[in-house]
């Protein structure tokens, strides 16, 4: 199934989509959005296979968009919709996996979605080994070198940042959001202003009497808080 979003700030265009969309088993729309605001807002709660994206909208256009989606770390693929032509080489150049003109067919729709089933330019690049990063610290008097799968997590500090392994953590300069840009691609998280951690020891997440929610990490003995602003991203990651 490829899950998609919908981004257009004209309502019955989006209809229009939605039902050209339903005559594929295949598809599967999870979600719309009338401006590049409201798109940032929904990709913080899922992240799509498939964004189909209106050019000309009021307020950020869509290739401005496109090339934000083409920076981050796992994007979706991307298919533009426009009424007109002259679009399609900036398109392209946002790294567009499609391009279709207002009025859209079943038929160009039916090919750009069999397009946007081929692997991503993210998923190609999964697929290849990439060195891990690495991070040094302070041991006493001697320095270390630690490798991404011997972290568990970090936390934001007033002024450096606190990494936890298994039995130990060491303080390093630097910000946390640093880090975030260095280590997602290594399968990290945010899921607090505060805390960045390694997807693949998250155990659980529970939610407390008061309604906040919680990580427990394996080799981790404090539970690690869960805004509500990464809780839809991070729960969207898991399921994957």
């Amino acid at each position: 199934m490829l899950d998609i979003v919908i981004v257009d700030d004209e309502p019955l265009a989006r209809a229009r989509l939605r039902r050209l969309l339903a005559a594929h088993p295949e598809a599967r729309v999870t979600g719309e959005a009338a401006s590049a605001a409201a798109l940032r807002d929904l990709l913080e709660r899922q992240v799509p296979h498939l964004v189909i994206l209106d050019i000309e909208m009021q307020g950020e256009d869509g290739l401005s968009v496109g090339r934000w989606l083409a920076e981050q770390p796992n994007p979706p693929a991307l298919i533009f919709v426009t009424a007109h032509p002259q679009f399609a080489l900036e398109a392209f150049s946002a790294h567009a996996d499609g391009y279709l003109l207002k009025p859209v067919s079943a038929e160009q729709l039916g090919e750009a979605i069999e397009a946007a089933r081929r692997p991503t330019r993210a998923a190609r690049l999964s697929q290849e080994p990439r060195p891990q990063p690495l991070l040094t610290v302070s041991a006493g008097r001697r320095e270390r070198l630690l490798a991404a799968s011997e972290i568990l997590a970090f936390r934001a500090e007033d002024k450096g940042v606190t990494v936890f392994v298994r039995g130990e953590q060491f303080f390093v300069d630097g910000s946390l959001k640093e880090l975030e840009l260095r280590f997602e691609p290594a399968g990290f998280v945010r899921v607090h202003r505060a805390w960045l951690v390694a997807q693949a020891g998250i155990g659980s997440i529970e939610r407390d009497a008061i309604g906040h929610h919680w990580l427990n990490l394996r080799g981790l003995a404090e539970p690690v808080p869960v805004s509500r602003r990464q809780l839809g991203r991070v729960q969207a990651r898991l399921r994957r």
